[in-house]
């Protein structure tokens, strides 16, 4: 089973997906285009990663914002999330927004929605109940809002990426 992250770099989001370890090399997939890498620690703590087309050593260290990554004298930040934080924290809204669209990142059956058409929900409320792996996940609203469609019914498979709830701001 493939393990997803969220690799963002200012604007810029990517979805980096590692499909399949294969021992000496790796494939991910990069907003869906594979890669396979030759992957292997050096001896200084480094990372030498190497493509068909380029290698390069790298050194990442976590930072309060995200990983800095020194590629030789070029350093640059990058905050990287496990998809599976985000679809638990139900991070598809947007974090802190207020109303949007909350969204599956992980494939699941929808086990309940314990929310209803003009419901208020509060920022980080339960919008609905996944079970993914045999696990049951509460995927809540990030910024909160009024309820304006539920997409889903209990018992439906969702796709990553599905709407589960619409979300509107609550002006008061």
């Amino acid at each position: 089973m493939a393990t997803e992250y969220r690799v963002k770099r200012g604007e810029t989001v990517q979805t980096v997906s590692v499909l399949e370890d294969r021992g000496e090399t790796v494939l991910v997939a990069i907003d869906g285009r594979q890669l396979e890498l030759a992957v292997h620690a050096l001896p200084d703590g480094r990372t030498a990663v190497a493509t068909p087309e380029r290698r390069v050593a790298l050194r990442a260290l976590p930072t309060k914002q995200g990983l800095l990554v020194v590629d030789t004298h070029v350093q640059r930040t990058f905050e990287v999330e496990d998809a599976r934080l985000s679809w638990l924290t139900g991070a598809g809204a947007g974090k802190g927004a207020a109303g949007g669209r909350v969204t599956a990142s992980m494939p699941g059956r929808v086990v309940r929605v314990p929310v209803q058409l003009d419901d208020i929900v509060p920022p980080g409320g339960v919008v609905a109940v996944l079970e993914a792996m045999k696990m049951e996940n509460d995927v809540r609203a990030p910024g909160g809002g009024k309820v304006v469609e539920i997409a889903v019914q209990e018992g439906a498979d969702v796709e990553s990426g599905a709407l589960l709830v619409r979300l509107e701001p609550v002006h008061e």
